[in-house]
């Protein structure tokens, strides 16, 4: 008997919700049918007077930014809303209590306020499918959900620090601004979790509302428009990791292999040849990212440090393959300069080929003078022969001590300038 009378009781509950309900959408067509008479065309503007479109952003997502193109894609949704002064009713008078009422969007007229600047634009929504809010005082609230890509021209003097500033302008395309005003309802935007927000490799600073009214030439009218300047900031941290440390790496290694001090000119010459596979190696890397980096980018500076030190490079061994052959003596202020060693030393000047002939005794005989005489000058002519080996060696040593001390010098003034570089690049 208890489960008898609630059932019933239930089911005269779901009959009055179900009556109210539709009282509720008959109350609701019988409102539409009197607003969206026969009179009203959505095709043209419902007044004569001005009609201010406020411009409220509501999602900005960053989808990425083509560095080559110098465009951005972005996901956005805006909300419009005016006044219209066909579109309203007394709530005293009708049925409908509500203050709100969910309509098509294609129903009423609705400003053609769109992205000024876009390259192209991908509603998320079809025209059929978009609704809109109508307030019982004839103001209308709609969005515009779309997929868009704009030009962003891009400076990029302190990639990869740099901040990027977009401009995404909004304003009527066929109404001037004695018909058709937009304004901005936000002076300033601040990064959301999932509604305003950058990506992975750029950081949304912050969105900012200009007015940017633009005159018309053709027509000779001005017309209303909205920018909304995007502030993005680059994430480095990919750029250092990829290109920055092993270029500078790579740098590094191609100045150390180059200017060990060394002993001969085969090894010389192989670390010329070490420095062309290095540049060769750098080339193809900066080659691989060219696509990932700006085209104005300033890196190739570290390939000039690196072709700088190979032209040293082969300069000094064109001086030490010189000096080898010829075996002349260094300059005593290039002793003094390089080696610090400022003593004056004087030629080794055999003086032995002018002294004059061992006496010979007159007891001796006569065949014994010439045989004495004779192994006594080739003596003194293979002392001299001697003594001039002893001075090549010396100077080559000395040449090659120069050259050594020269490999260190340069070493080192590349290698700074390798580290000036890297910084002031990527300040």
């Amino acid at each position: 008997m208890v489960i008898s009378r609630l059932f019933w009781q239930m089911l005269w509950v779901l009959r009055l919700l179900l009556v109210a309900a539709v009282v509720e959408d008959s109350n609701t067509e019988t409102l539409l049918k009197q607003l969206f008479n026969t009179t009203y065309d959505v095709d043209m503007k419902p007044s004569d007077d001005l009609t201010v479109v406020t411009i409220t952003p509501n999602t900005f997502i960053l989808l990425s930014m083509d560095q080559t193109q110098e465009t951005i894609q972005y996901s956005e949704e805006f909300l419009l809303k005016w006044f219209d002064p066909i579109l309203y009713w007394n709530k005293s008078e009708v049925a409908y209590d509500k203050d709100w009422v969910k309509i098509e969007a294609s129903k009423a007229w609705i400003p053609d306020v769109i992205i000024t600047n876009a390259i192209s634009i991908d509603e998320l929504l079809d025209k059929d499918l978009q609704m809109a809010d109508l307030h019982y005082d004839g103001i209308i609230r709609t969005s515009l959900p779309a997929v868009v890509s704009s030009p962003c021209p891009l400076k990029i003097e302190n990639f990869p620090y740099d901040v990027q500033k977009c401009n995404i302008s909004m304003g009527s395309w066929s109404f001037d601004r004695d018909f058709v005003a937009v304004n901005s309802s936000v002076e300033t935007l601040w990064p959301q979790k999932g509604r305003i927000e950058g990506n992975s490799e750029w950081e949304l600073i912050s969105i900012t509302t200009v007015r940017s009214d633009n005159y018309d030439t053709l027509l000779e009218s001005w017309f209303s428009e909205i920018t909304y300047i995007v502030t993005l900031k680059r994430k480095p941290v990919y750029y250092v990791l990829v290109i920055q440390a092993p270029t500078f790496i790579l740098c590094t290694i191609t100045i150390f292999g180059l200017f060990t001090p060394n002993s001969n000119e085969d090894e010389r010459l192989s670390k010329v040849e070490l420095c062309l596979n290095m540049f060769a190696a750098i080339s193809m890397m900066l080659q691989l990212v060219s696509d990932m980096m700006p085209k104005a980018s300033r890196l190739p500076l570290l390939v000039f440090v690196v072709t700088a030190a190979t032209i040293a490079a082969i300069v000094i061994q064109q001086v030490h393959h010189h000096v080898h052959t010829s075996a002349i003596r260094p300059p005593n202020w290039l002793r003094c300069l390089v080696l610090c060693d400022c003593k004056r030393r004087r030629d080794s000047v055999s003086e032995a080929s002018t002294t004059s002939s061992v006496e010979v005794p007159e007891q001796t005989i006569q065949s014994f003078t010439i045989l004495k005489t004779s192994l006594h000058q080739t003596a003194i002519l293979v002392r001299d022969t001697l003594q001039r080996m002893s001075s090549v060696s010396e100077n080559q040593l000395l040449w090659l001590k120069i050259l050594d001390k020269t490999d260190l010098l340069c070493l080192v003034l590349f290698q700074i300038a390798n580290i000036v570089v890297t910084i002031v690049f990527w300040r």
